[in-house]
């Protein structure tokens, strides 16, 4: 090695980290003490329901009440606007994972294979009149057990 080199690493071997400050040593231990953070499953739960009852809304055709008898009416009644009818063009099921987790002891006491697959499936709307499309993907994951006979 050269003679630079060998200097660099002198040098980096004299170097010492300087000791943490008081108020990080305690800001620290003052996290660690806190309980963790409860992270909000519900939340991300709920997101694909919403989404269904969107579509849901977007999908059944309004309702307009009955018009009032003409004597207590004043004002004429504008007729209802059209209501986009959506219909279903594709369904796809895209797999993008996929587990063996061995064998498994089932409550009966029955060896298992045990496997697991992730897919994302996505639905596709389209308005035959405008040509508008909704597409609404959703993931999905399925447990496959299947009983194993050793003999």
């Amino acid at each position: 090695m050269d003679k630079e080199l060998l200097e660099l690493e002198a040098e980096l071997k004299r170097l010492r980290p300087v000791l943490p400050s008081r108020e990080l040593t305690a800001a620290i231990g003052r996290d660690l003490a806190a309980p963790p953070a409860r992270r909000n499953f519900w939340a991300w739960a709920a997101l694909p329901l919403a989404a269904v009852a969107a579509g849901v809304l977007l999908l059944q055709p309004t309702r307009t009440s009955a018009p009032a008898p003409a004597l207590v009416q004043a004002t004429p009644v504008a007729p209802a606007a059209p209501v986009a009818k959506f219909k279903p063009v594709s369904a796809e099921n895209v797999l993008y994972a996929q587990s063996d987790d061995g064998l498994v002891t089932l409550a009966d006491g029955t060896t298992a294979l045990r496997y697991r697959s992730s897919y994302v499936d996505t639905i596709t709307w389209k308005n035959p009149n405008t040509q508008a499309s909704l597409r609404w993907s959703v993931p999905r994951t399925e447990e496959r057990v299947v009983p194993v006979s050793f003999q």
